[in-house]
């Protein structure tokens, strides 16, 4: 089994015929896989970054991505089967961001046994923080660290002057909290883990929370029925 080295959405250009664009830009398997946004606009078709990283097996020592942030001392809390009380610390210069973000925590919470509460202080579980351009290179919009990696600090990073609309900034901070929860990228084109961000209705599907129930205790009663991803 590979796994790939980071998690992120890339930001891209433009979105439009999704089958085609989905075929054409996955990478081959041997590659690491991206979440990309596309948009529409009246110039040919342009991918502005397209990055590929290299894979480790599953039994390879993984690290996170390091920043010069102070580390959640709760963090630990994302490890848990049983319900999950989470501090989430929103350091984010961008308010249309911390807003998005925090719809995202409460979609999150409709599906897990879990409550948030928002946290100023280092006791927090989950971090939001503006990227650096070391953590965000080229047009890379948000990356979260992975909990069974090293140097798991609890960050989730946004570039906070992406141009993405209110619900890309929504779907995205879903995305990226679903890596913290424990989801890897899934091959559907209609969950919310997929890698590219395509048009149309984004959900949880079977593979996504039978993955979930198997860290998490669900609020859901089952994992079969598909979740929509929407915002409240």
């Amino acid at each position: 089994m590979l796994r790939i080295s980071a998690a992120i959405r890339i930001a891209a250009l433009p979105r439009n015929a999704r089958k085609t664009a989905a075929l054409s830009s996955a990478p081959p398997k041997q590659m690491a896989r991206f979440r990309f946004i596309w948009r529409r606009a009246a110039a040919p078709f342009a991918l502005l970054a397209v990055l590929t990283l290299p894979v480790s097996f599953a039994d390879q020592r993984t690290a996170n991505w390091a920043g010069d942030f102070p580390p959640c001392h709760r963090r630990f809390e994302l490890f848990k089967r049983e319900p999950m009380n989470l501090g989430v610390k929103i350091s984010t210069s961008n308010p249309m961001l911390a807003r998005e973000f925090r719809q995202a925590m409460d979609f999150w919470s409709r599906v897990l046994e879990m409550n948030w509460h928002e946290d100023d202080s280092d006791s927090c579980a989950v971090q939001l923080v503006d990227g650096t351009p070391a953590i965000l290179k080229t047009s890379i919009v948000a990356r979260s660290q992975f909990t069974e990696w090293d140097n798991f600090q609890g960050w989730i990073a946004f570039n906070p002057r992406a141009p993405l609309s209110n619900n890309e900034m929504y779907l995205t901070a879903v995305h990226e909290i679903g890596h913290m929860l424990g989801l890897k990228h899934n091959p559907s084109t209609h969950s919310v883990m997929y890698y590219l961000d395509l048009e149309g209705s984004e959900v949880l599907d079977q593979a996504d929370l039978t993955t979930l129930a198997g860290r998490h205790k669900l609020r859901v009663a089952s994992v079969t029925e598909p979740i929509a991803v929407r915002q409240r």
